[in-house]
């Protein structure tokens, strides 16, 4: 039986998939890191909560620490702002008034570059409304390294909630498993009821069960959506209700 690891990542609360292009609102994440480098000519400036986050992840789905990230307009590829992933692999990615213009002061869309030594480069295309929030999970390959999935690989985000649509609290587990018991996985549900998940090369159908430790839980199947990208983990919402 194979079994493999889900480990949370830190949010408050959830995201939708990242591919060539994102447009959904996921929420807020309790992590640090600005944007470093001055003004950039031609922006708008001023201060706005727009952010994007997530966690960069290597081939065998962990997360990669220390990867360098380059921010730009999408529609003024020239200049653009330096940025720096975390040990843990987390990354955030805020204050970017100063990448607005005119033209897409409401609705930007970003190039964001991940780039390591030994690694390939990945650019993701990433739109998101000014003040929103979006979360992005790229995969950096070695290079020579093939990029071919074995199977599904998609990040299962949400909260736990109660009939009344609140927020479950008080913490839990999430155990995943394939029909056939082939593949295993487990991850917690954190206090707030929250849970970011990691499924690696997991089949397209699983067994979700959302296990509360103060009473509550639910069983699901789940249609896994696979990536139509090879170094984007896709990233999908579930939000149980016990």
């Amino acid at each position: 039986m194979k079994k493999r690891l889900l480990f949370p990542l830190l949010l408050v609360p959830a995201l939708f998939l990242a591919g060539p292009v994102l447009a959904q609102d996921p929420g807020q994440v309790n992590v640090g890191g600005d944007l470093r480098g001055g003004d950039v000519t031609g922006a708008v400036g001023g201060r706005d909560n727009t952010r994007v986050f997530g966690t960069i992840l290597d081939s065998s789905g962990k997360p990669l620490s220390d990867v360098d990230i380059w921010l730009q307009n999408d529609n003024s590829p020239a200049a653009r702002v330096r940025a720096k992933g975390r040990k843990t692999g987390t990354y955030l990615l805020r204050n970017m008034g100063r990448l607005y213009s005119r033209e897409d002061y409401e609705h930007i869309v970003l190039r964001i570059t991940f780039e390591r030594d030994g690694y390939r480069s990945v650019v993701a295309r990433v739109a998101v409304q000014r003040g929103g929030s979006q979360q992005v999970y790229p995969i950096l390959f070695r290079e020579g390294e093939s990029m071919e999935p074995e199977g599904v690989r998609t990040v299962l985000v949400g909260r736990v909630e109660d009939k009344r649509g609140k927020v479950v609290k008080g913490g839990g587990e999430v155990t995943v498993t394939s029909g056939d018991g082939e593949f295993t996985a487990t991850g917690p549900i954190e206090k707030n009821g929250e849970f970011a998940v990691v499924l690696w090369d997991a089949p397209e159908r699983v067994n979700a069960s959302f296990k509360m430790s103060k009473g509550g839980e639910r069983d699901e199947i789940i249609e896994l959506k696979a990536s139509p990208v090879p170094d984007i983990a896709v990233a999908q919402y579930f939000n149980p209700v016990t």
